[in-house]
């Protein structure tokens, strides 16, 4: 195996296609979430997770921060230092929720309103860059053909799943 051929294509050789594919939406995901890190840092200064943040919170509205938790893949404590340092880069706005004393709102000032359009739409550039091998019809092949792929069934069932491929 040399280091540019990538896992994927020597499992689709040697085993089940079903790892060779699960192995190449990895890799892909992967070459992904490096170009959204690379974009969103180089022109907008943000971590994958700030704008994970920016993009969850709606533009003109206030949101609950657990309701804004619950659209991410965050701790509790670590949404809290993240929105600290939004705040702190005048990006969001926390105030106490008046409706629950232990609840905390969260709202984007002008500034985030204005960075979440600019990152949304380099988050858009990188996925129509990635899809620009596909014509519309393929990319909705795709699109049915992972709507396929079922959930993870429960531990004592997962042999049976694969005996029946």
């Amino acid at each position: 195996m040399n280091e540019t051929t990538p896992v994927s294509s020597i499992l689709k050789r040697i085993a089940p296609i079903q790892l060779a594919a699960w192995r190449l939406m990895m890799e892909k995901h992967q070459d992904f979430m490096q170009q959204f890190e690379i974009g969103f840092r180089d022109r907008h200064n943000l971590t994958l997770n700030e704008f994970d943040t920016l993009i969850n919170t709606p533009p003109d509205e206030q949101i609950r921060h657990r309701d804004l938790l619950r659209s991410m893949v965050l701790s509790r404590s670590a949404l809290s230092r993240l929105l600290r340092r939004l705040e702190a880069r005048r990006l969001v706005i926390q105030s106490p929720d008046p409706e629950d004393q232990r609840g905390v709102l969260v709202e984007l000032t002008e500034a985030g309103r204005k960075l979440r359009e600019e990152s949304a739409q380099t988050n858009a550039e990188i996925i129509f860059a990635g899809f620009s091998g596909l014509t519309a019809s393929e990319a909705d092949e795709l699109f049915s053909l992972v709507s396929k792929i079922r959930p993870i069934q429960p531990s004592d069932h997962i042999a049976e799943a694969a005996e029946g491929n």
